[in-house]
């Protein structure tokens, strides 16, 4: 990797190799890539295919100060890769970088981001303020095909079109192909279109058409029909267009020299653009490129097989299986958006196509479509992860709360995800669905509390929500009534399992207390009640911050109906968590059983 190694130590040089050399420097790049994701896990598939272009961007402007704004940032690595290569095998570890763009880490990096659908509107927002301090830098929004379906993208665009700010927008496309006629074709054309010439102000361009003698007049005529006319004839633009905004290609992504050139000749271009790509998932690794949903995000895996080298269990696969159990019995539809595979739902989309819809990244849609389906009285689950549930937050109020709609949520990934970061982390979904009336939250604390939760969901008549972490829950877990104790433990969830394991450490050295696994969090459970009027001292553990989570939600009830308990809430702090292995952070932020041992043994003060 001798290329690989010069640029780390002088990024400038990426503007001096020639085509050849960049080429290999792509080369270079992929292979350290796959590399380091096969040891750390990560996104693959989509960084493959963004390599070229990624070092085109780099080698045609100056960054900084000119800024790219990455959508999601699942296409980010060459990026990293370039602007800090010497820590890019930290990357998704504890203390290393992070899996996505982070300012902390590097001036090149704008936005902490991990959602899609955000470059656009973010881009156009920086380009205004720009402007208005009269500052030169270029504006770039990357952003891939994926999160044109999101509605945050189409809403920056009709603004963006309006306003004719100057931001180029990159639309990384690698599910679509080109064949090499219409991409010749397109190439040329857009390398026409795209000419200094063409692009000089539009007066100036005008005035020396004009001075043809006896045909500039025709001859501008005829320029800007050839344009509208090809367009609407082999260019898939014309959305972007009508928008305010010009479009340019489709190109080859891959092709080094033709995309510097075209980037060259927009470079200056003073309004809107788009530039359309076209890229191939997981280029450079068979795997990858074979497969590239699976390895759209993967964790550590043999090169030579492609294979992962533990195949973790997880929550998601036993939903995806109680759901064809349940579809068997009864009709109903399953809603996700873009996340059919990571949540376990491949085969039940196979086995039951006409009632599974992934609407694409677009989970406000997903949610107000479930609203229809439940008030055509049909039930409807809607699987999304906790972290994009956030983004549903008015529709869950207005679309199913407000009208009492028994959609049933199944939020997978709630609590610590571990290295994908702050952006990813489901830690908030109890503390922001307890401020909406009309709803009922579940926590499973085991595999059979989780199946027997899903079942009885088809026949609740309000919004029903089921959290459960993406780590298998334990097969079953019992409570532990203790005769004469006044302490009890309340594991709440995900949990359970650390807090019972507490339970029995401390009932070893002879401390008497009660333990009680907790499922139901929102109303709180009346036999749960029952339950624990009768002691003195409630510890509440539960995966989520205890700002406005379970233990704050008891300490109301308590307080509202004027019972007095001493209450220890354990969970996890007001802040945004770090990237990081699940279990070393459970640690760091109070949660394994060995620091709610502690805890409680603080608490207790024994």
């Amino acid at each position: 990797m001798k290329l690989l190694q010069e640029i780390k130590n002088d990024y400038s040089l990426i503007k001096t190799l020639s085509i050849e050399q960049l080429n290999q420097l792509c080369s270079e790049i992929r292979e350290f890539i796959i590399e380091v994701v096969s040891k750390n896990g990560g996104h693959l598939s989509s960084n493959l295919g963004s390599v070229e272009i990624t070092i085109a961007l780099h080698r045609v402007f100056n960054i900084p100060p000119d800024k790219i704004i990455w959508d999601v940032g699942h296409q980010c690595y060459t990026h990293k890769i370039l602007t800090r290569c010497n820590q890019f095998e930290t990357l998704r570890k504890y203390k290393g970088i992070s899996g996505f763009p982070n300012p902390k880490e590097s001036q090149t990096d704008i936005f902490l981001v991990g959602h899609a659908g955000t470059s656009i509107s973010s881009a156009t927002g920086l380009k205004i303020g720009n402007d208005f301090k009269e500052s030169k830098e270029h504006i770039i929004a990357f952003i891939g095909d994926g999160s044109l379906t999101n509605g945050i993208t189409f809403e920056g665009l009709n603004f963006l079109g309006d306003i004719k700010k100057n931001v180029k927008i990159i639309l990384n496309d690698n599910k679509m192909s080109i064949s090499p006629t219409k991409g010749a074709i397109s190439y040329y054309l857009t390398k026409f279109i795209t000419s200094p010439l063409v692009n000089k102000p539009k007066e100036e361009f005008v005035e020396i058409l004009k001075k043809i003698p006896s045909i500039g007049k025709e001859v501008l005529k005829l320029t800007k029909e050839i344009e509208k006319k090809t367009k609407f004839l082999i260019v898939p633009g014309v959305f972007f267009e009508k928008l305010g905004i010009r479009y340019f290609g489709p190109i080859d992504g891959h092709d080094l020299p033709q995309l510097i050139e075209i980037l060259e000749n927009i470079k200056e271009i003073n309004e809107p653009l788009v530039l359309h790509i076209i890229t191939k998932k997981g280029k450079g690794y068979s795997f990858a490129e074979k497969e590239p949903e699976k390895f759209h995000s993967i964790g550590p895996f043999d090169i030579k097989t492609g294979e992962e080298i533990i195949r973790q269990k997880t929550n998601s696969k036993f939903v995806g299986q109680i759901l064809e159990e349940i579809a068997k019995k009864f009709e109903f539809f399953v809603i996700t958006a873009a996340m059919e595979k990571g949540l376990g739902l491949e085969n039940f989309s196979k086995n039951y196509p006409d009632r599974f819809f992934d609407v694409g990244i677009a989970e406000s849609n997903a949610v107000i479509v479930a609203s229809g389906i439940a008030k055509s009285g049909l039930p409807v689950f809607v699987a999304i992860y906790s972290t994009f549930l956030q983004r549903t937050y008015d529709q869950i109020f207005h679309d199913i709360c407000l009208q009492n709609l028994p959609v049933i949520f199944l939020i997978d990934r709630a609590g610590l995800v571990g290295e994908d970061g702050p952006t990813h982390n489901g830690i908030f979904d109890i503390s922001f669905l307890r401020t909406i009336p009309n709803l009922k939250i579940y926590a499973p604390y085991s595999l059979e509390s989780l199946k027997k939760t899903i079942e009885n969901a088809i026949n609740e008549k309000i919004p029903t929500f089921i959290r459960y972490p993406r780590d298998i829950l334990p097969e079953k877990i019992d409570e532990q009534i203790i005769e004469g104790s006044n302490i009890v433990i309340l594991g709440v969830g995900s949990m359970s399992l650390n807090s019972f394991i507490a339970f029995q450490k401390l009932k070893n050295e002879n401390i008497n207390l009660s333990f009680i696994p907790v499922n139901q969090i929102k109303p709180i459970d009346e036999e749960l009640m029952k339950k624990i009027e009768k002691f003195d001292k409630i510890i509440t553990v539960e995966e989520n911050i205890r700002l406005c989570g379970f233990g704050s939600y008891l300490l109301g009830v308590f307080s509202d109906n004027g019972i007095k308990k001493e209450l220890l809430r354990i969970g996890l702090p007001d802040t945004f968590i770090e990237h990081g292995d699940r279990n070393l952070l459970l640690d760091k932020y109070g949660l394994s059983s060995e620091k709610i041992y502690e805890k409680i043994k603080e608490f207790l003060n024994v």
